[in-house]
């Protein structure tokens, strides 16, 4: 393991007097100096211990050199001297000794060592200083026994590392969605470099950008450091051998890294990697993590880390001087491999819903009702994950620039109105708490006057006629909704919002393996809480239609229609083995159930508000539902739900955009070819 643990630099140079510096374990100078001559009288033993052990802390092995008497110089040299000290830190995994004096007498001393390690934790011993007494005062009579008192007749120290290597991330059929591998790379030496100007026109015509061939040059590790310019593939690999041979400080090298094959079409719910910070190394010493090892930093890569990390092991032991007959085993640390996660995702269905969200913003959450699994996560506009795990500096600038978040998982994160979608919800709550039956029909009129003359209430498409609440949703007519948010108003206490809750409408959906928002359902306790006023009808009203101070994640509004198909709320499994636990089932007879269904179909059939996109464009085994979400009257947003088939949903989609005019023909086309890659 040597070469392993060699950081920082060295401070400090003992000069008689105590060193503080530190820790480099990079042993000083290459040859002692002239041993220096004492300013006062001549040293004590207890100076002398005090002098080895604030040298040995400082890691000055030049220093701790010329504190040895002579007999000790000319049985080891400074370079085995120096050698066994680096070889001990090195099996070690050292990264930090603290050496104290804890006593001293004519003869001898006593030293406290403790040494923090990388895989083996904190170890600490006792070490005896033997001492001689010169002209110049009390030496070192020095052995390796005084790096360690197991370093005796000629035995050492030997470590036998594991690293594991990151687990990958699977879809539901075995595809990579994230994975390790190794990476082929052109870089640079800038310091064999003389002409910048031709290194940087010949790594251009190469086809890298004259961006990112100055990100290179100007990075500010050490001008001998291998700096990378970008990525080669497969195709371009003779060509970078070529420019290679040709231009001086040019080099081609693999390095493993973090990759993650779908690109844009995972890059939230899959998320990718970081560099561990210096804070969180020190809270988790000794696990066998150094600088520039990495953690998951969002979605699946971050929160199941420590499955896809698994656990640096190792065996600390002490051999004789053949290396090879073990004496004593000091420390076994468990080795842990890296696992794979599998999900319940659909790579095919990834990328064909990231391919139809196109240049539009907004989020695509795609489910398998009769199981609650997650089959895609989309969010867009969206970003490229590896440019984190290659660290390009070029790609991370202009992503941080660029409008719209694409780092937001607006599927999970994302709050948005409900709009028209959340009439079911109202349907269901008027078939059960509304005192109203399947049959029974309601004014549908281009305006309507239930808050009083003063309050009048536009519908969308004008006056329809009498409809039931099938009708009502076919048609998506808001008097209907309007008049069952009143009357629940007055005959209930907040059914509504009860019935809201019932569907997971305001809190987590509990999914495993992704962060999301909570969402909001208000009702007459909230609004007092947060706006100090009473809940007045024209609230419950506005709540009917999915407007007002509702608040949805696209993640919750795939699952409320998950669980109205199921007739069973249940947390969205997205980690394969996670359980779809039931939290209840709806109040709902058969009868009221097959109602709203029946509503949902009739939206998509011929005289439904989105025939153009189903029906009359051929596709007749759907069901669906819009959304238009406004405030103050403009159009902010719109939604569609869409699911099939009829008889036994198999897959639903809920698509919202954020901007948009009509939810039937905007989201509802593309809900619609998600199910259908779903379904194939």
């Amino acid at each position: 393991m040597r070469g392993f643990f060699l950081v920082a630099l060295v401070f400090g140079l003992l000069v008689g007097g105590t060193v503080a510096g530190v820790r480099a374990f990079t042993g000083g100078s290459s040859s002692p100096s002239a041993r220096a001559t004492p300013t006062a009288q001549p040293g004590s033993p207890q100076a002398t211990a005090q002098q080895f052990a604030s040298a040995w802390t400082a890691d000055n092995l030049n220093g701790l050199y010329l504190l040895l008497d002579a007999a000790s110089q000319h049985a080891t040299s400074y370079p085995t001297f120096a050698a066994d000290y680096r070889n001990y830190y090195d099996e070690t995994t050292a990264g930090n000794l603290v050496a104290k004096v804890t006593g001293a007498r004519d003869g001898a001393a006593s030293l406290s060592v403790k040494v923090s390690t990388a895989y083996f934790g904190d170890l600490e011993y006792t070490i005896t200083l033997n001492l001689t007494q010169g002209p110049a005062g009390w030496l070192v009579a020095w052995s390796p026994a005084a790096i360690n008192p197991d370093m005796v007749d000629g035995r050492t120290f030997k470590s036998d590392i594991q690293k594991p290597t990151r687990g990958a991330i699977l879809d539901r059929n075995g595809i990579q969605l994230a994975a390790t591998k190794d990476i082929r790379y052109l870089g640079l030496n800038r310091s064999l470099i003389t002409d910048r100007a031709a290194t940087t026109s010949a790594l251009v015509n190469f086809g890298f950008t004259e961006a990112q061939v100055d990100a290179a040059f100007n990075d500010p590790s050490g001008a001998n450091q291998r700096v990378a310019v970008g990525v080669v593939t497969d195709d371009k690999r003779d060509a970078a051998a070529q420019l290679v041979a040709q231009v001086t400080g040019t080099l081609l090298y693999f390095q493993s890294q973090r990759i993650h094959p779908l690109g844009a079409a995972a890059a939230q719910v899959v998320g990718y990697t970081r560099e561990l910070t210096a804070e969180e190394l020190a809270k988790r010493a000794g696990q066998g993590l150094v600088v520039g090892d990495r953690t998951g930093a969002v979605g699946i890569e971050a929160s199941e880390d420590k499955q896809l990390s698994g656990q640096a092991g190792g065996t600390l032991t002490i051999v004789a001087p053949d290396q090879t007959t073990v004496v004593r085993t000091v420390v076994s640390k468990p080795f842990v491999p890296g696992k794979d996660v599998k999900t319940t995702l659909d790579a095919n269905v990834l990328v064909a819903a990231q391919a139809r969200l196109g240049t539009r913003a907004g989020a695509a959450v795609t489910m398998d009702p009769q199981t609650n699994e997650i089959l895609a996560i989309n969010s867009n506009p969206s970003f490229d994950p590896d440019a984190f795990e290659r660290n390009d500096q070029v790609a991370l600038n202009a992503l941080a620039a660029a409008p719209g978040n694409p780092q937001t998982n607006r599927a999970t994160q994302g709050l948005y109105s409900a709009g028209s979608t959340f009439k079911l919800i109202t349907g269901a709550a008027g078939l059960v708490d509304g005192g109203y039956t399947p049959t029974d029909e309601f004014p549908c009129p281009a305006v309507w006057y239930g808050l009083g003359q003063d309050q009048p209430r536009n519908n969308w498409e004008g006056g329809q006629g009498m409809l039931t609440i099938s009708q009502g949703l076919m048609r998506s007519c808001n008097p209907v909704f309007y008049q069952i948010g009143l009357t629940l108003y007055n005959k209930t206490d907040g059914a509504l919002s009860k019935m809201a809750r019932l569907f997971g409408f305001g809190a987590p959906t509990g999914v495993v393996g992704i962060d999301e928002a909570t969402g909001q359902v208000p009702d007459a306790a909230w609004k007092q809480k947060n706006k100090g006023q009473p809940w007045y009808a024209g609230d419950e009203v506005n709540l009917a239609i999915g407007q007002g101070d509702l608040l949805i994640t696209p993640l919750q509004l795939a699952n409320a229609y998950s669980t109205f198909f199921a007739d069973s709320l249940r947390n969205p499994v997205l980690i394969q083995g996670e359980p779809a636990t039931s939290r209840g089932t709806l109040p709902m007879t058969a009868a009221q159930n097959a109602a709203l269904k029946l509503g949902l179909e009739l939206v998509t059939g011929p005289n439904g508000t989105a025939n153009t996109v189903f029906s009359l464009a051929g596709y007749t085994d759907f069901l669906g539902k819009s959304g238009t979400a406004e405030d103050a009257g403009v159009q902010q947003h719109v939604l569609f739900v869409a699911a099939s088939p009829v008889a036994t949903p198999a897959v639903v989609c809920a698509v919202v955009l954020d901007d948009g005019q009509y939810g039937s023909t905007e989201a509802g086309p593309i809900a619609r070819d998600i199910v259908l890659a779903a379904l194939k």
